[in-house]
């Protein structure tokens, strides 16, 4: 089924067992409309532009529903599913999702002076992350112009936000506020007669058992009002126990106004997760969920303001801008302001959790995959917070000597020798935020 009608009825539900495809408009600035309560895409393919060939106009495509509506079995309702299939979703690719403050802006300036030009356009919204000592004063603005990198704002600014390099000891250390673009010309979101008053969004869900069994590509696309406060697995973007997701990428969306974190990663490797902008995120933002995933990739991702959630887990009343539960994935260049909690937040686990619970999977001990170039501020606690603890080695799940003595206690098995692994912590700053920049409970060769 070709969709190339500027404005559908509010369709109830679309099977996809062969293709859903949208085609945009020659004038970029034709917009179209799609309504419908459930997309199930079931063993076909479902395309919003590709990425040779993006979505060159305006869509919107809006979500119908309630948390009374009936639920399809683990997809639940509100949402486009992906099983046995293929989702492609690709808006006008941006050069910067997100940048950095070269110069303060002063509560009462209408213009802002950013680290690198940028292709944002007139109309077009932006986020200023808070840069206090607390998780506040982040604000949203419209762009009346730009000249290369100075934006002109719509109206002043109600808040001061940083942008300095001091020096410390001889060394620089910048404390940048970011500044991140909302706007995407391919919009997703729930319904706005109702999604904000239940907190009760749209989400997208991709699940299938077996590596790459299902394929989801969704880059630069704006997602508002999404996730589904109250119910676990309700989010945004959420890739659901397939495995390797190595076809798989989610690159260079916005996406705000979440009542239920941002991205989920559960129980996939390989996985891509990059120039993402989260903004009023409810709990974990960029979450690992079960202490199994390994291998995947998150670059250059910006959240700002995430807030406390009282429907999760326990965990999500002190939330983290990153929730990272096994450290052997990548984590660079990423940057969080004004959470409730922390920035990043590894939660090590003895083994992993919930359906992927599996007692040769040992975390707590596993190696870190890298963390480099990262940073965090204005939090209400730590920027960086290792919790429970984290003292990799080459046998995560064998006993190891601290004082390198491998024939203690008797031992004579040369799986006995388990040397440590160190996990270096590279080039991140944490500044400027409520308790302290980093914090360590219990470790080894960190």
């Amino acid at each position: 089924m070709l969709v190339d009608i500027d404005e559908t009825p509010e369709v109830f539900a679309v099977i996809v067992e062969g293709s859903l495809l949208f085609a945009p408009n020659a004038d970029p600035s034709h917009h179209r409309t799609f309504d419908a309560h459930y997309v199930m895409i079931k063993g076909g393919y479902m395309e919003v532009g590709t990425e040779e060939f993006p979505y060159t106009s305006h869509l919107t495509i809006t979500m119908h529903g309630n948390k009374y509506s009936p639920s399809l079995p683990i997809f639940g309702n509100k949402v486009i599913g992906v099983h046995y299939g293929r989702l492609e979703m690709h808006g006008v690719s941006r050069d910067h999702t997100w940048t950095r403050l070269n110069a303060t802006a002063n509560a009462g300036d209408s213009m802002l002076i950013l680290d690198v030009e940028v292709d944002w356009q007139t109309g077009e919204e932006i986020v200023l992350a808070g840069t206090v000592f607390e998780n506040i004063e982040s604000e949203t603005r419209f762009i009346t112009k730009v000249e290369g990198n100075i934006v002109y704002l719509d109206r002043p600014l109600e808040f001061t936000h940083i942008g300095v390099i001091p020096t410390f000891g001889g060394i620089e250390m910048p404390m940048k506020g970011e500044v991140g673009l909302l706007t995407r010309n391919v919009l997703f979101r729930g319904d706005p007669e109702t999604s904000s008053l239940d907190q009760y969004g749209a989400a997208i869900m991709i699940h299938s058992p077996g590596d790459d069994s299902s394929i989801a590509r969704i880059c630069y696309c704006e997602l508002t009002d999404v996730g589904q406060a109250f119910k676990l697995g309700r989010y945004p973007i959420h890739f659901h126990m397939i495995g390797n997701v190595v076809e798989s990428h989610v690159v260079g969306n916005a996406i705000h106004k979440t009542y239920n974190r941002a991205i989920t990663t559960h129980a996939v490797h390989y996985f891509t997760v990059q120039d993402n902008v989260a903004y009023d995120t409810m709990g974990h933002t960029f979450f690992i969920e079960d202490a199994i995933e390994t291998n995947n990739y998150f670059d250059h991702n910006l959240g700002i303001k995430v807030k406390a959630s009282f429907s999760l887990l326990n965990t999500d009343v002190t939330p983290g801008g990153f929730w990272i539960t096994h450290p052997n994935n990548i984590f660079i260049n990423n940057a969080i302001a004004n959470t409730d909690a922390y920035g990043f937040w590894f939660d090590m686990k003895e083994h992993s959790i919930g359906p992927s619970f599996d007692v040769n999977i040992c975390g707590f001990n596993d190696k870190l995959g890298r963390f480099a170039r990262n940073s965090a501020h204005s939090v209400h606690k730590y920027g960086l917070r290792i919790f429970h603890g984290l003292i990799p080695r080459t046998f995560p799940c064998l006993d190891t000597p601290y004082d390198g003595n491998y024939i203690a206690n008797g031992k004579t098995d040369p799986y006995w020798k388990n040397p440590v692994i160190p996990a270096v912590f590279e080039d991140s700053v944490f500044w400027r935020n409520g308790h302290a920049g980093a914090i360590m409970e219990r470790s080894g060769a960190v």
